[in-house]
């Protein structure tokens, strides 16, 4: 077994190879514990170590590190910088989507603003749209341009739209109905008054994790990524108007329209790697069954041809390693059943829970929050 504690202790070591030994296998590992001496280490060592604990500090996706990634942002060498960028998309918080929206914008060099841009797009919430949207009509050079259109595309179809020009249509629709409500500046207002309270995204995790703690009961029989995303999107959504009523009398703002929209959609981009793991979990399950079906194809196929031989020599002589009997043609994926996947994925997706049950304990009081 390996010990997390010998290996932290090994990142003060004198040299710098046996520090850096130490944060590649930590990132390997992605145990909690490294990310409080991962985040010293991004502070004060060489260039290739602070990378290295950058690269590390994503691996293990603790939110406790996207501060520094932000600040990693600002560094005087682009390689930290380009490290940061690419860490930060695996984070799905407004903080770290201001950060690198801001690089796209403003870094000095092409690749770090593009890898931002990826970034961007990996993390997939909207609230990135209207910002890249407007930075896709500027001169920039060609492949920044690039990396934003396939962010966007990345985002559309993350949000259940088949182009980027859905996905615009859609939220200019949602932009004039707000102004019908909220004009513009004040909507810019209110985001920056939601945003300033302190526990927004350890209460926002918080939410997400409770009302998705037994979701393996409920997605157990789904086969279908749309049907488990809208399932999802329910669950989320059923206790949401008593979160934000929670939300509401926490910060001592009385949420607009425009302010309780912002919060579904934290709320939303929040759950993504859970999300995104169990999609992929489902999928390798569905591989999964075709595989165990095909075998068990080949093996009826085995069994027929050791009957026909037996009842024309009265013997069995069929030699399976050497019969040339093609394999059978693999099933769609469509064709797997949700009873066939049921007997598998329940199990896998509570392993999954298990890795974000540290979000129920984001806000240590206990409040009212309890009723959720």
């Amino acid at each position: 077994m390996v010990n997390i504690s010998k290996l932290i202790k090994q990142l003060t070591n004198e040299d710098p190879a046996k520090r850096e030994e130490a944060i590649l296998a930590l990132g390997d590992l992605r145990d909690e514990r490294a990310v409080t001496p991962l985040i010293k280490v991004v502070n004060q060592d060489t260039i290739e170590n602070r990378t290295y604990s950058i690269n590390a500090l994503a691996e293990i996706g603790d939110h406790r590190a996207i501060e520094t990634l932000i600040f990693c942002l600002m560094d005087n060498n682009e390689n930290i910088r380009l490290a940061a960028s690419r860490s930060l998309g695996k984070f799905t918080s407004p903080q770290a989507i201001s950060a690198l929206l801001v690089s796209v914008r403003k870094d000095p060099n092409v690749s770090v603003k593009s890898r931002a841009a990826l970034s961007l797009g990996g993390i997939g919430s909207e609230l990135a749209v209207e910002d890249l949207l407007t930075e896709s009509k500027l001169e920039h050079p060609a492949p920044l341009l690039y990396s934003i259109d396939s962010a966007l595309k990345m985002i559309a179809k993350n949000n259940g739209y088949e182009t980027v020009d859905q996905l615009a249509h859609a939220l200019l629709e949602k932009k004039v109905k707000h102004k019908e409500i909220t004009p513009e500046s004040q909507q810019l207002l209110e985001k920056e008054e939601l945003l300033r309270f302190p526990n927004l995204w350890p209460y926002i995790r918080k939410y997400v994790f409770q009302q998705l703690e037994g979701i393996q009961t409920i997605l157990s029989i789904e086969s279908d990524e749309k049907n488990a995303e809208r399932k999802i999107a329910d669950i989320l959504g059923e206790n949401f108007w008593k979160f934000t009523e929670f939300m509401s009398r926490k910060t001592a703002i009385k949420f607009s329209e425009y302010q309780s929209d912002m919060l579904w959609q934290m709320c939303w981009d929040i759950s993504k790697p859970i999300r995104s793991e169990i999609f992929q979990m489902m999928k390798d399950h569905r591989k999964e069954v075709v595989e165990i079906d095909k075998y068990r194809e080949w093996l009826d196929i085995i069994e027929e041809e050791k009957e026909r031989e037996e009842e024309i020599s009265g013997e069995a002589v069929l030699d399976i390693k050497t019969t040339p009997i093609a394999p059978p043609t693999q099933k769609e994926d469509s064709e797997v059943t949700a009873a066939e996947l049921a007997r598998s994925i329940s199990g896998d997706i509570e392993n999954i829970m298990k890795k974000y049950s540290r979000w129920k304990y984001d806000v240590e009081e206990q409040d009212d929050f309890g009723e959720f």
